[in-house]
């Protein structure tokens, strides 16, 4: 993978790890004191493709990959207008060739293919399945809402519930520290022995019930499906599986142009393995074979011996 670079000055984070890099839609790093300077206006061309930019369209670089960046922004904003569901087709099959239509408007957009027919073609959707359009974005809306209503509601059932701990806890010394002074006032006041007044009082503390976390009742959960639009408790969609030939596994041949290696298993009787070291603890549970290696340099040794030269190109 190349190095993360800034395309005008050359900048890398091997060079200067404190540098900050943003990107825009044509998909070029730049560092934050280039866009300073080359976008002084608001607006100029990509030093890189001359793509007219904005200073404003630049979004902090959260990949290596700038592309993968530029794919999650336009994955975003498409979606926002392509949101309709399984429930607004008739058949799946026609769900599906919706999310086809999807990713290749998306891959169109990343790679700058047909980028104005692209375009048209996205309006026109806008335009046909308008109401549609807004109707899932306030369903989206409301479910998002609803949603952290529920984050909400369990972090204050949390808190009720640490709260009611603290509590118990600090209830449960409070009655210590009264069975302590009262053994004290005891031991001063009383002419019994000692030892007895100790082991009542040390009894009467035993007996102070330990506080147990109470079962606090949680909201019931009103949504129907995953983030990713799948509903719970749907069954699986059948898979269609073809049959075809059966894997036959087959030995690889080495053509050496020399003569023939030993096997693997030879190698102890044939004293090849007499002055190499044995694998380590680490080597062996990582899965490696000092064999192995020693039967590679065998066969590069004997690999070409055979082989002469023509001459001929």
């Amino acid at each position: 993978m190349e190095e993360l670079a800034c395309v005008r000055c050359m900048s890398s984070k091997f060079r200067n790890p404190n540098l900050v890099f943003s990107f825009n839609v044509c998909g070029h790093t730049m560092c934050a004191n280039c866009i300073e300077v080359a976008f002084m206006k608001g607006s100029g061309p990509c030093p890189k493709c001359l793509i007219p930019l904005r200073r404003n369209g630049f979004k902090l670089q959260q990949f290596e990959d700038a592309s993968v960046d530029v794919e999650v922004e336009t994955r975003k904003k498409i979606l926002q207008d392509y949101n309709k569901t399984e429930d607004d087709f008739e058949s799946l099959d026609e769900y599906n060739e919706y999310l086809v239509e999807i990713e290749d408007i998306i891959y169109n957009l990343v790679k700058n293919i047909n980028v104005n027919e692209t375009k048209e073609r996205i309006d026109q959707y806008k335009r046909e399945n308008k109401e549609i359009i807004m109707r899932n974005r306030m369903k989206l809306k409301r479910e998002e809402q609803a949603l952290d209503e529920l984050i909400e509601e369990e972090k204050m059932h949390s808190q009720y519930k640490r709260d009611e701990v603290l509590r118990d806890e600090a209830e449960q010394r409070t009655k210590k520290l009264r069975v302590d002074s009262e053994l004290i006032d005891s031991l001063a006041r009383s002419n019994s022995d000692a030892r007895d007044i100790v082991n009542t009082y040390t009894h009467k503390k035993e007996e102070i019930p330990v506080p147990k976390p109470k079962s606090v009742s949680k909201p019931p959960i009103n949504f129907t499906k995953f983030s990713t639009g799948v509903k719970f408790n749907q069954s699986s969609m059948p898979i269609s599986i073809k049959e075809g030939p059966l894997f036959k596994y087959e030995p690889i041949s080495h053509q050496l142009n020399g003569p023939a290696c030993p096997e693997i298993t030879q190698l102890d009787s044939l004293g090849y393995m007499k002055y190499i070291r044995r694998e380590s603890s680490q080597e062996l549970a990582g899965g490696f074979l000092i064999k192995t290696s020693c039967l590679h340099y065998v066969q590069e040794c004997v690999s070409a011996l055979y082989e002469r030269k023509t001459g001929k190109v």
